[in-house]
């Protein structure tokens, strides 16, 4: 099964809003996990993995801001059932 989520061109300026959309709700997916949380591992994880994600998306927002055309995005998910 495969569920398609982005598949399309977009100005830069989209693209940084569309994909700075997809990782806060990746982020916050942490956050709720960390307060649910009683594993100083898990914690750690997660805390190491949201800033991951937030250094990932402001090198993305550069490097999207100095983009001239149009860009691709092309995301999916897919599982075998």
């Amino acid at each position: 099964m495969e569920l398609q989520l982005i598949d399309g061109k977009f100005d830069p300026q989209e693209a940084i809003a569309l994909l700075r959309e997809l990782v806060d709700v990746k982020i916050k997916f942490h956050e709720k996990k960390i307060a649910a949380s009683m594993s100083e591992e898990d914690i750690k994880f997660r805390e190491q993995r949201i800033k991951a994600l937030q250094t990932a998306a402001h090198d993305m927002t550069v490097a999207l801001r100095e983009q001239s055309g149009s860009v691709r995005i092309h995301t999916h998910f897919g599982f075998d059932a």
